[in-house]
């Protein structure tokens, strides 16, 4: 099964910590992460070394474009950076783009057009701590002005990029699951089959096998909830709990009855620190310290809780719906 690919478009000196963070945030999250820096850019001889970066874009399915400080390298002998050459081709190409910009940037950017048409100022004489070139706030407002693709948030740090990212592709599933017709739902479903990530690959068995019904439904808001929660950033449910699903965590009390069934072991190394074994590939031990444990049992305790509220809202209970979800083919029996 081919993973969806993401594009990482932004200025790469100025950025690289944030585009190394995206980079395994992308992975985590079950796509590929394309960054000209990785070598994943096929660098055709006979082209130009930017014109192989925008013939990569149309092989992505989404672009995440990060606007920062820097105006970054000229496209060839045109006015343009590379990256807003990039931004554009993805528009053209009716990408899904995911478009934040730094704070100090964003905050400048107000002033800059609050008085650009003044005419008592000499613009040109305005000097912007927070970048290098006006022709940021231009790409700015190029963003903001498109009919469509026009969204561009602020952040201030990398936790805020990551939240802002996580909510929105959450919010693309909740869209894809709650505001198709079911003939729309199959279509697309087999039309994207190719690119759909491990992590909701569950959807082909509710959509293709029995669209509509009160189950299946319900099965798929409480995966809303699951892929919502503070617990699905962490590393260590992506390594060594394959299987995250509501099912099984309203099967388990505890995360630790959910790591013991996974087969990993909770080993103590010395008074401050615990090991979990290997992620996946055979990586390195995964250490987790007795506080960061009690945090994961706390948030695993609220997410736990929350499912089982969503149930009882809905009429049902937990034993009636792990039953209705393994007659389906949906939940693997205990």
């Amino acid at each position: 099964m081919a993973n969806p690919r993401v594009f990482v478009s932004s200025t790469c000196y100025d950025l690289r910590y944030i585009r190394e963070n995206l980079k395994f945030f992308i992975k985590n999250m079950g796509f590929e992460p394309i960054l000209s820096e990785e070598g994943n850019v096929f660098y055709d001889p006979s082209k130009h070394v930017q014109d192989a970066c925008l013939a990569e874009v149309p092989n992505c399915q989404m672009f995440v474009l990060i606007i920062g400080g820097r105006f970054g390298s000229k496209y060839k002998d045109q006015p343009e950076s590379i990256v807003n050459q990039e931004y554009r081709e993805a528009v053209s190409k009716i990408i899904p783009v995911f478009a934040m910009v730094e704070q100090q940037v964003h905050a400048e950017n107000r002033v800059y057009q609050k008085n650009k048409e003044n005419k008592n100022l000499d613009a040109s004489k305005i000097t912007y701590p927070g970048v290098d070139s006006t022709k940021i706030f231009d790409f700015m407002e190029e963003v903001q002005g498109n009919a469509i693709n026009n969204a561009l948030v602020p952040f201030s740090d990398y936790n805020e990029l990551e939240s802002y990212l996580k909510q929105q592709w959450a919010g693309m599933m909740f869209n894809f699951l709650t505001h198709k017709s079911e003939s729309e739902r199959v279509t697309n479903m087999l039309e994207t089959l190719s690119s759909i990530s491990s992590k909701i690959e569950f959807l082909s068995k509710q959509i293709l096998s029995s669209v509509g019904k009160d189950v299946e439904k319900l099965n798929a808001e409480m995966y809303e909830i699951v892929s919502l929660s503070k617990l699905w950033g962490y590393p260590m449910i992506q390594d060594f709990i394959k299987d995250f699903s509501p099912a099984n965590i309203i099967r388990e009390d505890t995360i630790e009855k959910l790591l013991e069934k996974a087969r990993v072991s909770l080993d103590e190394l010395d008074r401050n620190s615990l090991v979990m074994g290997r992620g996946n590939e055979g990586g390195p031990l995964y250490y987790l310290s007795r506080s960061d444990l009690t945090i994961l049992k706390k948030d695993y305790s609220k997410l736990r809780d929350a499912l089982l509220d969503k149930l009882s809202k809905a009429g049902s209970n937990p034993k009636d719906f792990l039953k209705a979800l393994e007659e389906r083919g949906l939940a693997s029996q205990k």
